[in-house]
C-alpha cells in the first residue's frame, strides 16, 4: 500500500469514530432529557434546622424516574406511633428513636411485609402522641403513604414527600386560622383528604376538609360538606371511595364515591342509644354490588369502663343492617376495620386495651387482646392490607427506648397478632 493510500484510509477511520461518537452522545443525551425527575412550583416561606424540611405552598408533581431513599439501620431504641401500609409489602412506621439530642422523631420502612426494616429521612420536628394530645404546634403524630414515593406526617403539623422521604416539605393550608392544625388525613390512589381543626378542644371551631392529587401538595378547600362546631370529623377511606364521620351525637356521615365529585349525606340508625364516639370502615363490596361496604362501630354513653356498643353495616350506601350480636362491653369505643365485612374488628380501651374480632359478620365475638401493660393506651391505625394481613399500633411512643408502644401484625384474618421487632 503506498504512503498516499494509507493516508486516505487512516482518515476515513477517524471521520467514522467522530460520527459514532456524536451518535452515540446524541443517544445519550436524549436518553438523559426523557428522565425528568420532577416539576415543581414552590414558595419557600421558612425553613427548618434540617437541610430536608422547606415550606411549599403549591404544586409538586411526582414521575416513575424518581428512586426512594435506600434506607439505612434504624437507630437504637424505636418506639412505634403510627402505622401505614401501601400493599403487601411495603409499609412505613412513624415513631421515635435515640439520637444525639435524646429523643428524635424516625420513619421505619419495610419491603418485605415487616420482615426487616430501615430507617429513612424525617421531618426534624417533634413527635406527638395525636394531634390532640400535644401544645407543640410544630409537632406531628400520625403517618399515611399513597405509595413508596409519596406520603405525608401530620397531626397537627403537616408535611409531605414525593420522593420516598429523602425530602420534606411543610404544607401550608390556605384560608383556615393560624391555630388550625391536620386532625385527619387519608388518601387513596389518586386522592388525599384531610380535615383541619382546631387542637385546642378548649376552643371549639368548625372543621375544614381539604382534597389534593394525592402526587401533589395542591391542596384546595371544599365548601361542602360543612361541620359544627365542636364536632371533629375523621376521614376513611379505600379505593371504592371516601367516608366522613361526624361526631355531632347524631351518626351523620358523608360519602364520595372514587372518581364522583360530589358528598352524599348518610344518616345511621346505631341502636345503642346516643352515637358519641362513632367509628368507621370501608370494605370491599358485597357480591353483586359496586358499592363498598360500610361497617360503623357506633358507642353508647360509657361508664365504669365499658361502653354498650353495635356493629351497623350497609351494602348499598344507604340502608344499614346491626350485625346479629354486640361486641363486649368492656372499654370505650375507639376503632374499626373490616376487609370484607364479614371479618371486623374493634377496638376499646380503659383501664385496658381491647380488640374484639368477628369473622362471620357478627354472629359471635372472641376477644382477642386484653392487655393492660399500656394503662389503656389505645390502639391506632388498624387497618387490613388484605382479608389475611393486618396491622395496628397499640399505646403512645413517648421516649426512646421505653416502651410504651407497640406495632402489630396479623397474617390470619386478625385471629392472632404478632409483636414487630424492629
Amino acid at each position: 500500500m503506498t504512503r498516499q493510500n494509507k493516508i486516505i484510509l487512516t482518515s476515513a477511520i477517524a471521520v467514522i469514530v467522530i460520527a459514532a461518537a456524536l451518535i452515540g452522545f446524541n443517544l445519550s443525551s436524549s436518553h438523559k432529557s426523557a428522565t425528568a425527575t420532577t416539576t415543581s412550583t414552590t414558595q419557600a416561606t421558612s425553613s427548618s434546622s434540617s437541610s430536608s424540611s422547606s415550606t411549599t405552598t403549591s404544586s409538586t408533581t411526582t414521575t416513575s424516574a424518581i428512586q426512594a431513599p435506600a434506607g439505612t439501620p434504624l437507630p437504637s431504641g424505636f418506639e412505634p406511633e403510627s402505622a401505614s401500609f401501601v400493599s403487601t409489602s411495603v409499609g412505613f412506621v412513624l415513631g421515635i428513636s435515640s439520637c444525639s439530642t435524646g429523643s428524635c422523631t424516625t420513619i421505619a420502612r419495610t419491603e418485605n411485609g415487616g420482615k426487616t426494616w430501615l430507617q429513612i429521612p424525617a421531618p426534624s420536628v417533634p413527635l406527638a402522641q395525636g394531634p390532640l394530645i400535644t401544645t407543640d404546634s410544630s409537632a406531628v403524630s400520625k403517618i399515611r403513604f399513597v405509595n413508596i414515593l409519596d406520603g405525608y406526617v401530620f397531626g397537627p403539623n403537616l408535611f409531605t414527600t414525593h420522593d420516598g422521604g429523602a425530602t420534606w416539605h411543610k404544607v401550608t393550608l390556605p384560608g383556615v386560622p393560624s391555630s388550625y392544625g391536620v386532625m385527619s388525613l387519608e388518601t387513596n390512589a389518586t386522592s388525599t383528604f384531610l380535615i383541619a381543626g382546631n387542637p385546642d378542644t378548649a376552643v371549639p371551631g368548625a372543621d375544614y376538609l381539604f382534597t389534593s392529587p394525592a402526587s401533589q401538595d395542591n391542596f384546595s378547600l371544599q365548601s361542602s360538606p360543612s361541620f359544627p362546631a365542636g364536632a371533629p370529623a375523621k376521614l376513611t377511606t379505600n379505593p371504592y371511595g371516601t367516608l366522613i364521620s361526624v361526631n355531632d351525637r347524631k351518626g351523620d356521615f358523608y360519602f364520595e364515591g372514587s372518581g364522583q365529585s360530589s358528598w352524599t349525606h348518610i344518616t345511621t340508625n346505631c341502636s345503642s342509644g346516643v352515637p358519641t364516639n362513632p367509628v368507621a370502615a370501608l370494605s370491599t363490596p358485597a357480591a353483586g354490588s359496586s358499592a363498598p361496604q360500610i361497617v360503623l362501630g357506633c358507642g353508647g354513653d360509657a361508664g365504669a369502663g365499658s361502653q354498650q356498643k353495635t356493629v351497623v353495616k350497609s351494602t348499598n350506601l344507604s340502608t344499614f343492617t346491626p350485625v346479629p350480636s354486640d361486641p363486649p362491653i368492656s372499654g370505650v369505643l375507639t376503632g374499626i376495620a373490616s376487609p370484607n365485612g364479614e371479618t371486623i374488628a374493634v377496638t376499646a380501651a380503659s383501664g385496658a386495651t381491647f380488640l374484639y374480632l368477628t369473622t362471620n359478620g357478627g354472629q359471635s365475638w372472641q376477644t382477642i387482646i386484653q392487655n393492660p401493660a399500656f394503662g389503656g393506651a389505645p390502639f391506632h391505625d388498624l387497618g387490613f392490607t388484605t382479608t389475611t394481613q393486618g396491622f395496628t399500633v397499640e399505646g403512645n411512643a413517648s421516649k426512646a427506648g421505653v416502651q410504651t408502644s407497640e406495632f402489630l401484625m396479623t397474617h390470619n384474618g386478625g385471629q392472632t397478632w404478632q409483636t414487630i421487632t424492629f
